[in-house]
């Protein structure tokens, strides 16, 4: 154990960074409730991080990520998204012999993060760092029934499939489905990556041919890819 005494209140701005990450915009009652630190405490730590210009405050007093602060954080924090996926998509791409995939939120939209390819001569091949269709994605499904609820409705205006039923549906197995509904001829199952606070990051994703990738083979492939996608937790990079 380390002898180094730590910084209370350094510590008590990663908490409060965390949780308005999960719930921007957020006030200082409610920051305080949901991290435990007293009212006055939150309210100095947000008005410091607002002088360095790390939050913003809306006109009725809730704090926000500053937009440039998200741009300085975006790409060292996606890169590595994908050193700590990279295995399980190649475990997925191995288990299965076809195209694995890393998918992540950016805002309203999907993009491909990282991907490893099948060996197989017919195979689906994905354009990475491009935006794929988020609408009736194994990837969104996966994704939204583990969002908390305040997080639905704008990706339910991008898919307004993501009813109740669905979500549950794909809750309870625990992966979500894509038959030949986003691309003919393709099929895919995908399981949610989640980070801090069980908040989805992204999702590990299989898709193939609907050919080769049939049917009968979408529940067996499913259960593979929430089982690899559970290995998530024990990646040490992830945990920071």
């Amino acid at each position: 154990m380390s002898s180094v005494k730590e910084i209370q209140s350094v510590k008590n701005a990663c908490l409060l960074l965390e949780e308005l990450a999960r719930r921007q915009p957020a006030g200082v009652s409610d920051l305080a409730r949901s991290t435990g630190i007293d009212k006055s405490a939150v309210h100095r730590l947000a008005v410091t991080l607002g002088s360095t210009g790390w939050l913003r405050r809306t006109a009725d007093g809730r704090w926000y990520f500053a937009p440039g602060l998200l741009a300085v954080l975006r790409a060292p924090a996606a890169a590595s998204l994908v050193d700590a996926a990279r295995p399980l998509m190649e475990a997925a791409r191995d288990a299965t012999g076809e195209t694995a995939m890393l998918v992540v939120p950016d805002g309203d939209r999907l993009v491909i993060a990282d991907a490893v390819e099948s060996t197989h001569t017919l195979r689906v091949a994905v354009p990475v760092g491009t935006e794929m269709p988020a609408k009736s994605s194994s990837a969104l499904r996966a994704i939204a029934a583990l969002l908390p609820a305040e997080l639905l409705p704008a990706w339910r205006r991008v898919d307004p499939g993501l009813t109740d039923g669905v979500l549950r549906a794909t809750r309870s197995r625990g992966w979500g489905a894509n038959d030949n509904e986003v691309t003919d001829g393709t099929r895919a199952v995908g399981a949610a990556l989640c980070g801090a606070g069980g908040v989805p990051v992204g999702a590990l994703v299989v898709v193939g041919p609907s050919t080769r990738f049939r049917k009968e083979l979408m529940p067996g492939y499913g259960e593979l890819v929430a089982r690899i996608a559970a290995d998530w937790e024990q990646i040490p990079s992830v945990q920071g």
